[in-house]
């Protein structure tokens, strides 16, 4: 029967301080400070009920705005950056998926052209939702006042305008000879 391995409250206190309060530390340090394994530092924090590592930094970062802030307000303020911050790490994201998925159209990997036309139209989609989200940094958390005096555009009028722009660059690709295929 395998043996269980006890920490005590001292050195378990001092992990946590560690894991959620020190991003510059990683995680096989944390596991070298308590001697164990990669398995058994997965139980072990599962036992105690920590959060996953990203999410407990997140929270001690928001908590501590909170605090230097003054409260809710900074608590809004660090809520808002970590949206933006998340916003933009998905806009990357995206980009890169759809320099991949342009690439293999180059190269002639991708032989189902309707799925990666709807990869492609599913990529658009994602990479609008983000530009939405990082543009709406600087606006209020509650929206309670207008932030610019450009009229809103529903989501049906954006997935118009791409639909049109598509069809312009496909028209334009089959003017020049192609398929309309954005290859």
């Amino acid at each position: 029967m395998p043996q269980r391995i006890e920490i005590d409250d001292e050195r378990k206190r001092q992990a946590w301080e560690i894991y959620a309060r020190q991003p510059d530390k990683h995680l096989p340090e944390i596991r070298a400070f308590l001697g164990v394994s990669a398995g058994t530092f997965v139980r072990m924090r599962k036992r105690w009920g920590w959060p996953q590592r990203q999410v407990a930094l997140n929270e001690n970062a928001l908590s501590k705005a909170a605090k230097d802030e003054g409260g809710v307000a900074g608590l809004a303020k660090a809520a808002a950056a970590s949206v933006h911050d998340a916003a933009r790490a998905l806009a990357q994201a995206t980009r890169a998926q759809i320099a991949t998925l342009m690439d293999e159209q180059r190269t002639g990997r991708a032989n189902d052209h309707d799925k990666t036309a709807r990869r492609l139209a599913s990529y658009a989609k994602t990479l609008a939702a983000a530009r939405a989200l990082v543009e709406q940094e600087s606006s209020p958390l509650d929206d309670s006042e207008p932030h610019d005096n450009r009229p809103r555009r529903s989501l049906h009028e954006l997935r118009e305008e791409l639909s049109r722009h598509l069809d312009r660059v496909i028209a334009e690709e089959e003017a020049r000879g192609g398929d309309g295929l954005l290859v």
